[in-house]
C-alpha cells in the first residue's frame, strides 16, 4: 500500500537522519584515530559513554514528545544536532570533541523516537506492518550508503566533512518540519476514521506477549556487537592494510545485508512471534560477531558480516515491530526501544574497553569478553521462553 504523502516526508527526514548520523559517529572514530592518536580501547570507552547518554536522552525524549508533541521535539532535535556539529568544526581540541558527541547524542534521540511514532501514528493493525517495514528499510538503505560512501568522502572532502555535511542536512531538515507540520495537521484532519484503540489491540489477543520481553532483550545485545565492532573498525581495517576509503566499502557489507533482510521481513511476515526465527537469529549473531573481530582477511570480513547483517536485521526489526504492535503511546515506546539500544551502545563498548585496559597483552580480549556476554543473554532468551511456557501454554510459538 502506498503511504500517504505525510509518511513519505516523514520517510525523507529519517532517510537524511540516517545517513548524516552514519556519516559523523562512524568516521569519528577514524578521525580520533587519526588526529588524536587514539587506540582501540579509547575509542571503546568513548562509545560507552556515548551510549549512557544514549538511555537516558531516549526516554527523555520519548516521554516528552508524547506530552509536548512530535514536532516540537523534532525542532529541537534537529537544531541540537546542527549546533553540536558546528561546535565540532569550529573548535578542534579533543574535550570539545566530546562536549560535540555528547550534544550531538542528546539531541538525536529526540528525534528517532518522535519520527517512529509518526510512522505509526493512524495506522491500524492491517497497515501498522508495511509502515514499519518501509521505516526500516529506509533508515538501514541510507544508513548503509552513508557508511559506504563515507570511507570515500572522509578522504575526498576532508576528515571535517564529517561535520559540515551533516550539519547541513540537519539545518534542511529543521527548516522542514514547518511545512512538515501543516500537511501532517491537514492530512490528519481529512484522514478517515480507523478503528479504536481497543479493537486494534485486540489484534494482539492469542499473540505471545513475552514477544515483546524477548525483543527488547535481544536488542540491546545486538547493539553490544554493533557498537563494539564500529569502535575497533579503524583497528580491524588496519590490521588487514585497508584505507579508510576500502574499509568504508568492504565494512559496509553487514549494513548492507541489514537492509536486504529488512526488505525480506517486510514483505514475507511469516517471521512474525516465531521463536525459532528469533532464536537462530541470535546465535548467528554471537558467531559471525566474533569472526569478524578476529578476522585477519578481506574474504573472511565479507562472509562474516553477511551472517552478521541478516541477524541484526531480524533482531531489530523484532523490537521495533513488537514495541508497536497493539501499543498506544507509541511515542513512549518508540523511546523505550531507542533506550534498549542505548543500553547496547553502552554495553559493548564499556564491556570491551575494561576487558582491553585489565588484559592489555591480549589484542582478542574485547572480542571474547563480549561473546561470553552474549552467551549469557542467550541463556537469558531461553529462561524466558520457559517461564512463559510454564505460566501459559501456547499453541503455537515455533
Amino acid at each position: 500500500m502506498r503511504p500517504p504523502f505525510v509518511k513519505t516526508i516523514c520517510y525523507l527526514l529519517e532517510g537524511l537522519n540516517a545517513f548524516a548520523t552514519a556519516y559523523y559517529i562512524n568516521y569519528l572514530m577514524f578521525l580520533l584515530k587519526e588526529q588524536y592518536h587514539f587506540e582501540s580501547k579509547q575509542n571503546l570507552a568513548i562509545g560507552a559513554v556515548h551510549g549512557l547518554i544514549y538511555v537516558a536522552a531516549s526516554i527523555l525524549g520519548g516521554r516528552a514528545g508524547q506530552k509536548a508533541g512530535y514536532f516540537t521535539l523534532l525542532r529541537v532535535g534537529f537544531l541540537g544536532m546542527a549546533i553540536s556539529m558546528a561546535l565540532g568544526r569550529l573548535f578542534p581540541s579533543v574535550v570539545m570533541q566530546l562536549v560535540s558527541l555528547a550534544l550531538w547524542t542528546i539531541t538525536m534521540c529526540f528525534t528517532w523516537p518522535m519520527l517512529e511514532a509518526i510512522t505509526c501514528e493512524h495506522e491500524d493493525a492491517a497497515t501498522l506492518p508495511n509502515r514499519i517495514g518501509l521505516y526500516n528499510v529506509v533508515w538501514a538503505t541510507t544508513a548503509a550508503l552513508g557508511f559506504f560512501c563515507g570511507g570515500m568522502m572522509f578522504e575526498k572532502l576532508g576528515v571535517k566533512s564529517i561535520y559540515w555535511l551533516p550539519c547541513i542536512i540537519h539545518v534542511g531538515q529543521f527548516l522542514l518540519t514547518f511545512p512538515f507540520q501543516r500537511w501532517h495537521d491537514e492530512w490528519l484532519a481529512k484522514a478517515p476514521p480507523i478503528r479504536g484503540e481497543a479493537a486494534v489491540l485486540k489484534e494482539s489477543v492469542g499473540k505471545p506477549s513475552y514477544f515483546q520481553r524477548l525483543a527488547f532483550l535481544a536488542n540491546p545485545f545486538a547493539y553490544m556487537t554493533i557498537n563494539t565492532l564500529l569502535a575497533v573498525t579503524p583497528t580491524i581495517a588496519a590490521n588487514i592494510g585497508l584505507t579508510v576509503a576500502q574499509a568504508g566499502r568492504v565494512m559496509s557489507v553487514w549494513f548492507i545485508m541489514r537492509a536486504v533482510s529488512f526488505v525480506v521481513l517486510w514483505f514475507w511476515q511469516g517471521w512474525h512471534y516465531r521463536f525459532n526465527w528469533f532464536i537462530g537469529a541470535f546465535v548467528m549473531l554471537i558467531g559471525s560477531f566474533l569472526s569478524i573481530m578476529l578476522a585477519t582477511a578481506v574474504w573472511h570480513l565479507i562472509v562474516a558480516q553477511i551472517i552478521f547483517g541478516l541477524a541484526t536485521g531480524l533482531i531489530y526489526y523484532s523490537s521495533l515491530f513488537y514495541a508497536m504492535d497493539g501499543s498506544a503511546a507509541k511515542g513512549e515506546h518508540g523511546g523505550i526501544h531507542e533506550a534498549l539500544i542505548g543500553a547496547g551502545i553502552c554495553g559493548g563498548p564499556a564491556i570491551g574497553a575494561a576487558s582491553m585496559y585489565l588484559a592489555p597483552g591480549h589484542p582478542t580480549a574485547a572480542a571474547w569478553a563480549v561473546s561470553g556476554i552474549l552467551l549469557l543473554g542467550l541463556g537469558g532468551l531461553f529462561k524466558a521462553r520457559f517461564a512463559n511456557k510454564q505460566a501459559r501454554p501456547v499453541a503455537d510459538h515455533r
